[in-house]
């Protein structure tokens, strides 16, 4: 499955399961028929915000940009690297280096092949939502601000033909607030582009 931000996973849920954010909001919401749109919505608004699925660790296919001697997986943690194919060829552990951070560099001096999707990379990457326990909280109140929104009409006019809808999920998400952007700027993948 391709994702938005470039790269193939085989699966994406959520940042939080239902049960999860249940278990987080004492079964406040438990039985809200919006509660797995609102868990999507927050979950899609804060992984665009960052550039990456960032939880759980999974298995990804990326095609970086080339030309230079380094270049960016995107992902801000990576766990381990499954293989990397520049041209059609198979690199070995002593032909590139790779970095935690996702930073990867050809090594021998060599820059990566500047070809469009000549460079391949299996990798795994992501944080197991347990590590990562600010921006399970993120996702709660996130999530909680689009439940609190009722959804339909919130106001009429009559003569003027003026009618309100309160804002889906959706776009309750993608309005991050100033200070939950300055709580996920450590999750957010810097560049993806070629040194």
């Amino acid at each position: 499955m391709r994702t938005a931000w470039g790269y193939d996973v085989t699966t994406l849920e959520p940042l939080l399961s239902v049960s999860e954010f249940n278990t987080m909001t004492g079964n406040a919401y438990a039985g809200n028929g919006r509660l797995e749109a609102a868990l999507k919505a927050a979950s899609q608004a804060v992984r665009n915000f960052c550039g990456w699925h960032i939880c759980p660790s999974l298995q990804c296919t990326a095609y970086p940009i080339g030309g230079g001697k380094i270049t960016r997986l995107p992902a801000c943690y990576v766990s381990s690297i499954t293989s990397v194919t520049e041209d059609g060829e198979e690199l070995t552990s002593g032909q590139y280096e790779w970095r935690a951070d996702g930073l990867l560099r050809r090594a021998q001096f060599r820059n990566w092949s500047p070809a469009w999707s000549a460079i391949e990379v299996v990798y795994t990457a992501g944080f197991s939502i347990d590590a990562v326990p600010d921006l399970a909280e993120a996702i709660r109140a996130i999530t909680e601000g689009v439940l609190a929104v009722s959804a339909g009409v919130v106001s009429e006019s009559a003569d003027g033909v003026s009618i309100s809808y309160s804002a889906n999920a959706s776009s309750i998400a993608a309005a991050l607030t100033a200070a939950q952007k300055d709580a996920l700027e450590i999750y957010k993948v810097v560049s993806s582009h070629a040194a």
